[in-house]
């Protein structure tokens, strides 16, 4: 995307954060309010791109002290004449118009960088109404555009409750493929093998590998993709599963039969230590209920019912190999 705007953009964009900057003052007189709905009317960006600068305004409302001196205002106006005193009063709110069109040219162009760290989970709702919930140690960098919205998803975990706009799809980039939506709720996790799984429990999603791929996919609800960057694997879920494919929005991990590598990378964004797992243990099954908090009480479960070692570091890594089995 080019940062390169036309005359007739930075127009709007002008008339837009002064627009921003009134509203907030404090109430239009009538006859600027007619000018302002007049403004509204006279082309549909007008309004996206005010909602971008209301936005951008509050965001930006704490530095206006910074931004705006009223002593420097005063030195600047100070012999100013009766005619021009307006310009006195008006003069704080175009520095701020100015402010805003400056941090808005940053603003558009970069994505919103969003990273979580151990132990933490974290909710977002988005400019355009989307809410996004990350689980632990998760990377996204977030670009909600006029035609498209973007979301890279770089490593982690996130569920996405996407507000419906058909005129603006929803994509979320991964390095194995991507997501496209209208509007719909999905999960996006990698995996333990990098890969990455979209689980969708309301609506339906469009897939796409990274490559290899002429036609998306469309999943429904229920339906789970494994993203390899070469190709697309779809399961369908049972309830429980779907619902057990999200269990860490409360704290928890649940499986049903995973393969024990799979069910340890749960525990992985929670832990500081290192955790790795044998292949021979990795493919050992497991199922059960746990909390996201409590490595220790899951390894000891895992310890007493299958037959895996844990094994403990100095530094607090831990390893789970497949036990040996004794002689008779």
């Amino acid at each position: 995307m080019s940062a390169i705007r036309s005359p007739s953009r930075n127009r709007v964009e002008h008339e837009a954060s002064a627009w921003a900057v009134r509203l907030d003052v404090g109430a239009l007189t009538p006859a600027d309010q007619a000018e302002f709905e007049g403004w509204l009317a006279a082309d549909p960006e007008h309004r996206w791109v005010l909602s971008r600068y209301r936005e951008l305004s509050a965001q930006l409302s704490a530095q206006v002290p910074v931004l705006m001196e009223a002593e420097a205002v005063e030195e600047v106006f100070n012999r100013a004449t009766a005619r021009q005193r307006w310009q006195r009063r008006l003069a704080p709110m175009l520095a701020v118009a100015a402010a805003l069109t400056v941090a808005a040219v940053a603003w558009w162009w970069l994505p919103q960088k969003v990273e979580t760290r151990s132990f933490e989970r974290r909710t977002l709702t988005l400019a355009d109404g989307s809410r996004v919930e990350l689980n632990a140690q998760t990377n996204l960098a977030i670009n909600l555009g006029r035609r498209e919205r973007h979301v890279k998803f770089v490593r982690g975990e996130a569920l996405f409750q996407v507000a419906h706009d058909a005129a603006r799809p929803f994509f979320v980039d991964t390095p194995k493929g991507a997501v496209r939506v209208t509007g719909t709720v999905f999960n996006v996790r990698e995996t333990a093998t990098a890969n990455v799984e979209v689980t969708v429990l309301e609506g339906t999603v469009q897939v796409r590998s990274a490559e290899g791929m002429a036609q998306p996919l469309s999943l429904a609800v229920g339906n789970q993709a494994a993203l390899t960057g070469r190709k697309v694997s779809v399961s369908l879920l049972s309830t429980d599963e779907t619902q057990n494919a999200v269990a860490w929005r409360v704290g928890q991990a649940a499986f049903q039969d995973a393969p024990l590598a799979e069910a340890l990378a749960r525990f992985a964004p929670y832990y500081v230590g290192r955790i790795t797992i044998s292949p021979e243990a990795g493919a050992i099954n497991v199922g059960g209920r746990y909390s996201l908090d409590d490595l220790d009480g899951f390894l000891a479960a895992i310890e007493q019912a299958l037959p895996v070692a844990v094994l403990r570091g100095p530094d607090g890594a831990v390893r789970v190999v497949a036990r040996t089995p004794q002689p008779r």
